[in-house]
């Protein structure tokens, strides 16, 4: 049959449609498994404390398109594992979602990154985690652990201002300068650091299903995700080979008793250049507390973006080199990842 121009704008618009399978799922080199319980967390949106499922997306390689890019060959496995933290000022966001769009600049998504690296030969997890607009319980206190004892050393208020913009850009209520409102903020960083520490424990659990190798796993993500990263991958000794913040603010945890680790993950930490006041700010520190703990770390900056940035947008590495923030992940991972 000879196929005319509204056959196939039928059949593209089949094939978009979400929850039908497409054959660009295999031609692109990768599968997907949606809606992956990891574990539960607890939330108290109406006052009332219950718990949630916490899933998780799976993007694994396709060896049945492994030469899609002319010269890749994998093998059967197992591979090796990138966890994927979606950002969004812990108030948004989400698996799978719109991307962002800032002054002029569309937002990489994170299954964009999923789909970047998957065929890449690694099995990439998408994770979502407890939300502020939850009202999420923790488990853990401030002070506990080594958590910082004061609550208003992490929600400074620059980090204050940077959420009250985002929930008003969100409208949601505004947030008072309080104790009460401060700890609420605390409660969800910290309920998004547990989640993604869970999620860690459940892949490496479950990794002979996924056809992953336990021992290399690099955690990631964006912004609030990024933070995270930051939390899990330095503050609470996770096992993961490598982590990847991307505009990251700063952590929860004690930064003098994280520099005495001197185990801490190859990092690469990736910033544009008219960034977050509040990131910039912050990321001195984050430096100091490397260097210190003589952590191996790369750095590297986005020129001419703002918070937001697409994975093609040109990077510049303080190696000199110039390469795309995709491209210079695809090079990080396989440096730690792929030995």
């Amino acid at each position: 049959m000879k196929l005319n121009f509204f056959h196939v704008t039928f059949l593209v618009m089949l094939l978009t449609i979400p929850g039908i399978s497409s054959a660009s799922e295999t031609v692109f080199g990768y599968s997907i498994e949606l809606d992956i319980v990891y574990g539960q967390g607890k939330v108290s949106p109406d006052g009332t404390i219950v718990t949630r499922d916490l899933q998780l997306d799976v993007y694994s390689p396709s060896s049945e398109n492994a030469d899609y890019t002319g010269s890749l060959k994998l093998n059967d496995g197992p591979f090796p594992a990138v966890i994927y933290v979606h950002g969004g000022a812990h108030h948004r966001g989400g698996r799978r979602v719109e991307p962002f769009r800032l002054e002029a600049a569309v937002h990489s998504r994170p299954e964009d990154y999923a789909r970047l690296l998957a065929p890449l030969g690694y099995v990439v997890f998408v994770v979502e985690y407890r939300l502020a607009t939850e009202s999420p319980e923790p488990d853990l206190e401030p002070g506990e652990e080594g958590l910082l004892e004061d609550v208003e050393s992490y929600i400074t208020p620059e980090v204050f201002e940077a959420t009250v913009r985002a929930r008003n850009a969100m409208g949601l209520e505004p947030l008072e300068n309080t104790p009460e409102d401060k700890l609420f903020l605390w409660k969800a960083g910290m309920a998004g650091a547990e989640d993604v520490l869970n999620a860690i424990k459940f892949v490496s659990e479950n990794a002979a299903r996924f056809n992953i190798d336990p021992s290399k796993i690099a955690l990631g993500g964006h912004s609030a995700g990024g933070g995270i990263t930051l939390n899990v991958g330095l503050g609470m000794n996770a096992p993961v080979a490598a982590i990847f913040p991307l505009s990251g603010p700063d952590i929860l945890f004690e930064h003098d008793a994280i520099a005495r680790n001197t185990e801490l993950p190859p990092t690469l930490l990736i910033y544009s250049q008219f960034d977050e006041h509040t990131q910039l700010g912050q990321l001195p520190n984050i430096i100091s507390l490397l260097r210190k703990a003589h952590a191996d770390f790369q750095l590297a900056w986005v020129p001419g973006f703002a918070h937001f940035y697409p994975y093609n947008a040109p990077s510049l590495g303080d190696d000199g080199t110039r390469m795309s923030v995709g491209d210079r992940i695809v090079k990080f991972l396989e440096q730690n990842l792929k030995k």
